[in-house]
């Protein structure tokens, strides 16, 4: 197979094949497209600053590839980034505004929270379906200052990833959120914490 470039050529490596004019192109659309997504970023809000709901993720998932599509290649003008962000920013904001408005479209859009650890007890149908191993649950309790699950009345996955825990005045019973630790590292699981299948 035959080939129009040849290897290991550093020029092209590190400046291209597109004509050297073509790097001063590429800082006007860095500039543009920057105008761009700071116009985005007003249109989200301060909500949009702080943890991001679902439908943001999405929104920042998709603004990456078109900004990125428009920087990257010659042959991505900037009005197609534009309408890209512009467009996929404006059905996020009006999908916000319509979930705030009904419920059903919330629930959908971006779930709901869900209790993981109730009175100490672990719902581990909630844990499976919100796939979220017992380390990461535990590993948050611990964060929160848990020692063991009997400190623990509420423990929630919010609609953001992040898990509230909310923990009684009362003495710990155990350490089992410790043991499993100190069990893990030396290589002997607690037979009495096992979780079920």
């Amino acid at each position: 197979m035959t080939s129009d470039f040849t290897v290991f050529d550093w020029e092209r490596l590190l400046l291209g094949i597109p004509p050297k004019l073509y790097m001063l192109e590429i800082g006007l659309k860095v500039l543009i497209i920057f105008a761009i997504l700071l116009l985005v970023l007003r249109l989200l809000g301060k909500h949009g600053q702080q943890n991001l709901s679902p439908m943001q993720q999405l929104l920042m998932i998709a603004l990456g590839s078109a900004a990125g599509d428009a920087l990257l290649y010659p042959e991505v003008p900037i009005a197609y980034a534009a309408v890209i962000l512009l467009g996929v920013t404006a059905l996020t904001v009006g999908l916000e505004k319509l979930s705030g408005r009904f419920r059903p479209v919330r629930n959908y859009v971006e779930s709901r929270p869900r209790i993981l650890v109730r009175d100490g007890t672990i719902h581990w149908d909630a844990l499976h379906t919100e796939r979220t191993t017992r380390r990461e649950l535990f590993a948050e309790l611990r964060l929160k200052g848990a020692k063991s699950l009997s400190q623990v009345d509420f423990a929630i996955l919010e609609v953001t990833g992040d898990i509230s825990v909310f923990l009684n005045d009362g003495e710990p019973r155990d350490q089992d959120l410790l043991d499993y630790v100190v069990d893990e590292d030396e290589g002997e699981p607690s037979p009495d914490r096992a979780a079920p299948a």
